[in-house]
């Protein structure tokens, strides 16, 4: 998830998180064994260890944890299907993204940034676009009011059309 401050990301982040780990059931959609990595308590806002925020009930959750360490972590003892992380940049959270993509774990994250060409600018994650490490980015701003979606672009940089 892409897009610069105040435009929801963290709040699409939680969501998504909530529906993966929780799946479906009326359309016939499982809930998925995820992880997240709170390493500022923002999208759980736990409370001695237990979140505020429903995230769903096949979440576990590592809350005040840096996210390379945590998806290291979680990768060898969790056993996900999911790995969520929030505002991703630097270069260990890369390397350990890499990992996780490579173990066969899928992940949901987002990053500062007005849109994927903004994105290549940034040495760490223009790498992640280069090598086709993630499969779709969605594009958010404030255009239309807070979480309007611009654009939804898989890993080729191609819009992807759906039917809603």
């Amino acid at each position: 998830i892409i897009s610069p401050p105040l435009c929801g990301k963290t709040t699409l982040l939680r969501d998504l998180l909530r529906i993966i780990s929780d799946g479906m059931p009326e359309r016939g959609i499982r809930g998925r064994k995820t992880a997240l990595i709170d390493e500022r308590s923002e999208i759980a806002g736990a409370y001695n260890g237990v979140p505020v925020n429903k995230i769903g009930k096949r979440t576990d959750l590592l809350d005040n944890c840096p996210k390379a360490e945590g998806i290291i972590l979680i990768l060898r003892s969790m056993s996900p299907e999911v790995i969520v992380v929030d505002e991703i940049g630097r270069e260990e959270d890369i390397a350990a993204i890499r990992e996780a993509v490579n173990a066969g774990v899928s992940l949901l994250a987002s990053v500062h940034g007005r849109d994927l060409q903004s994105l290549i600018l940034r040495p760490s994650i223009k790498k992640l676009i280069e090598d086709k490490i993630l499969e779709r980015y969605i594009v958010l701003s404030r255009r239309k009011g807070v979480g309007t979606v611009e654009a939804v672009l898989d890993r080729e940089g191609k819009e992807v059309r759906w039917i809603g």
